[in-house]
């Protein structure tokens, strides 16, 4: 850790191991409450985490934002160390643009089906699908190019 720039070390696991290990200026999440931005000497805290992107802002001036998509999760933080364990986590980097295209178009085709078949279970799932989908294809847009 440099000692004229206060840091975090910020690390994301998904039940595929870890996604991300770097230090950082300061992380940007959406707890289930609302969003949080977490800077360096920040109390300790633990929350949970909505489907959203993960707002890394690095020390590296040509990539200054690492995104990193969840879907839901737990964040805690504790000495300068911010931990989030994931449902699932995946680098924009690393989303595959042509098989998440067509998951949002199988969501909304499901969604469909489900308000013509009036099962409102079918439809929760196939709408939580969709948020999923939309939400990695939020974070792909900020790949590093």
């Amino acid at each position: 850790m440099s000692q004229t720039n206060k840091s975090l070390q910020v690390q994301i696991v998904s039940p595929n191991g870890l996604v991300y290990n770097e230090e950082a200026l300061k992380v940007h999440v959406q707890s289930v409450d609302g969003g949080r931005t977490i800077l360096p000497d920040h109390i300790a805290m633990m929350t949970a985490l909505d489907i959203s992107p993960v707002i890394v802002t690095t020390f590296n001036q040509e990539t200054p934002e690492d995104y990193i998509a969840i879907n839901g999760g737990l964040l805690e933080v504790r000495d300068n160390e911010v931990n989030i364990i994931a449902n699932m986590a995946i680098r924009a980097r690393d989303i595959d643009d042509a098989r998440t295209s067509m998951e949002k178009t199988l969501a909304e085709d499901a969604m469909k089906q489900a308000e013509i078949n009036q099962d409102i279970r079918a439809y929760q799932m196939a709408e939580l699908d969709l948020k999923k989908a939309l939400n990695q294809l939020d974070v792909m847009k900020h790949r590093h190019r």
